[in-house]
C-alpha cells in the first residue's frame, strides 16, 4: 500500500479544514497512521490506528480538522 499522507487543519468558519494552516502532518498506512509535528523545537511522532483515529484524539485536543490534499 503507498502510504497516504494526510494534515490536522485550523478550521474555517464552516467548520472545514483550512489548507493553508495545517499543524500535523502524517500518514497512513495499511495497518497504521504516523503523525509529526514540531514543538518547542523538538520533533514529535505519534502512532495511531487510522487518520480518522488521529483527527478523533489530536484534531479534538487542539480544534483541528483532518485534511487529505
Amino acid at each position: 500500500m503507498t502510504p497516504r499522507i494526510f494534515g490536522l487543519a485550523e478550521k474555517n468558519i464552516d467548520g472545514s479544514p483550512d489548507p493553508a494552516h495545517v499543524r500535523l502532518w502524517g500518514m497512513e498506512l495499511e495497518n497504521g497512521a504516523v503523525l509529526h509535528w514540531r514543538e518547542d523545537g523538538r520533533n514529535q511522532v505519534a502512532v495511531c490506528t487510522s487518520a480518522q483515529q488521529a483527527a478523533e484524539s489530536f484534531g479534538s485536543l487542539f480544534g483541528l480538522a483532518l485534511y487529505f490534499p
